[in-house]
C-alpha cells in the first residue's frame, strides 16, 4: 500500500516552541503554525507563561491544535529546579499534552543554567548513587502525575551531555524506569541516534510517546554539538530522517513526530520560514 505522506504529516507533525526566541511575539509562532496547516505543537514553560495559560488554551482549542509535549520537569540533581514541577503539571492538566518531558539532569547539576551551585563543590561523582536517588524522585513524580491525570515522557539524553543535562542516557535504562507504569519515553534523535535499540524501539515499542527529530551538527572531531533544520537535498552527515519518520508512520497508533531545534541552532535562518517550509522539506525526503 502506497503511503499518503502529506496526510500523515497533516495528522502527526508537530513543532516545538523552543525554536521561537524569547524576544519574539509568541502569537506570531502560533499564527505561523496555523497558517502552515500544522495541527500539533510542543510547548515549553516560558512560552506558556508569556502567552498566558487561559489565552493559550483558548487559541489552541479554537484552531484545533493539539499539544504533543510540555517541556520540562525533572532535573533530579538540582534541588531548586526539581521543585519547579508543580507549575508544569498545572499547565499539563489544562493543555492535555501527549506527554510531559522529563529531563533527568546532569551529574553536576540540573538544567544547563545551574541553580543549585553547591553541586559544583562535590569532590567525586558517583553515577550509581546519583541514579538511585533520581529513581526515588521519579517514583514521587509518578504519584504526583496520577493526581493530575497526566503522563510523563522520559527522555534519554545523549551520553556526551551526561555532566550538564542528563544521567539516564539510553533507551534500555529509561525503559526500566517506567516498567509497570502508563508512562512513556520521548525519543529525541539528537540524543538517541547512536542507541543500539533505537530502530526496534521506534518500530515496535508501546512505550514510545513521541519522536522528536532534527538534523545534527557535528564539530571537527565528529562530535554532536547541536541541531539543524531539515534540508533538501540532504547535507553531509545528515541523518536519514525519512527512515525514522516512516517507522512512526507504520505504527498502528497515534504517535506524533515533533520537530525540535533551538534559537542558537538557527544560524541566521528565519524561524518563521523554517516552519512554513517544514512540510515541503520533509515530503521531499520521501521522493
Amino acid at each position: 500500500m502506497i503511503k499518503n505522506y502529506k496526510n500523515l504529516l497533516d495528522q502527526k507533525l508537530s513543532v516545538n516552541s523552543y525554536l521561537w526566541a524569547h524576544n519574539l511575539d509568541p502569537y506570531d509562532f502560533l499564527d505561523t503554525i496555523k497558517i502552515s496547516g500544522i495541527k500539533n505543537v510542543g510547548l515549553h514553560n516560558d512560552f506558556i507563561k508569556n502567552v498566558g495559560l487561559v489565552k493559550l488554551k483558548s487559541y489552541l482549542t479554537e484552531n484545533k491544535i493539539s499539544v504533543t509535549s510540555i517541556n520540562s520537569i525533572g532535573y533530579f540533581t538540582d534541588k531548586l529546579a526539581f521543585n519547579d514541577y508543580k507549575l508544569t503539571l498545572e499547565y499539563a492538566k489544562i493543555l492535555n499534552p501527549d506527554v510531559i518531558c522529563v529531563i533527568s539532569g546532569g551529574l553536576k547539576g540540573g538544567p544547563l543554567k545551574l541553580r543549585d551551585n553547591s553541586i559544583l563543590n562535590q569532590k567525586f561523582i558517583d553515577p550509581y548513587i546519583i541514579r538511585k536517588k533520581s529513581t526515588d524522585k521519579l517514583k514521587f513524580f509518578f504519584k504526583e502525575t496520577h493526581k493530575y491525570q497526566v503522563r510523563l515522557g522520559i527522555e534519554p539524553i545523549g551520553p556526551w551531555e551526561i555532566i550538564t543535562k542528563g544521567h539516564f542516557n539510553d533507551i534500555a535504562s529509561c525503559l526500566k524506569l517506567i516498567k509497570n507504569t502508563d508512562h512513556k519515553l520521548i525519543i529525541d534523535l539528537y540524543h538517541s541516534f547512536v542507541d543500539i535499540n533505537l530502530e526496534n524501539f521506534i518500530k515496535k515499542s508501546k512505550y514510545l510517546g513521541l519522536l522528536q527529530f532534527s538534523n545534527i551538527k557535528f564539530d571537527i572531531n565528529s562530535r554532536p554539538i547541536g541541531r539543524k533544520k531539515i534540508s533538501f537535498p540532504s547535507e553531509k552527515n545528515d541523518l536519514n530522517i525519512a527512515k525514522y519518520l516512516n517507522y512512526v508512520f507504520e505504527r498502528q497508533d497515534n504517535t506524533k513526530i515533533e520537530f525540535e531545534i533551538f534559537p542558537n541552532d538557527l544560524q541566521g535562518n528565519d524561524p518563521k520560514k523554517i516552519i512554513m517550509n517544514l512540510k515541503d522539506n520533509i515530503l521531499k525526503l520521501f521522493i
